[in-house]
């Protein structure tokens, strides 16, 4: 992704602004310790999700810290947001995680319980870019 940033350079004794185009690329994937934390769910659409994630080798990471804010569940190697649709009204939420390269999906609670699969077919497609980015 290339994105136009403006610094100020110092020339003589001017300081100038020049346009410089600076590239953000995906940060790679991390290493996670595999843990069972099932048990950290609080609800039962969410326990449900992350045994659904898991039956499929995802190894998610439930109530993450970043920062000052908590991600629902997470797939920490993807950078990849599972996130509560409540919580789509705060923008610095949002902003903040992707700042730090978290790609943010969101999940309505009663969507999850009538229809799993459509939730787990958008964080297979996420994933699935992922891979093809970092390949």
């Amino acid at each position: 992704m290339l994105k136009i940033k403006w610094k100020t350079q110092k020339v003589l004794f001017l300081k100038v602004s020049l346009p410089t185009l600076a590239t953000r690329r995906k940060k790679p994937p991390y290493l996670v310790p595999v843990n069972l934390e099932e048990h950290k769910c609080k609800k039962e659409c969410e326990r449900k999700l992350y045994q659904a994630l898991f039956s499929q080798d995802y190894y998610v990471t439930p109530y993450l810290e970043c920062g000052r804010f908590v991600i629902n569940l997470a797939l920490i190697p993807f950078r990849i947001a599972i996130i509560d649709e409540k919580q789509a009204g705060d923008e610095k939420f949002e902003k903040a995680l992707r700042k730090d390269g978290w790609t943010v999906i969101y999940y309505n609670e009663e969507e999850l319980n009538e229809n799993l699969k459509s939730t787990l077919l958008r964080i297979q497609q996420e994933a699935s870019s992922y891979r093809q980015l970092l390949s």
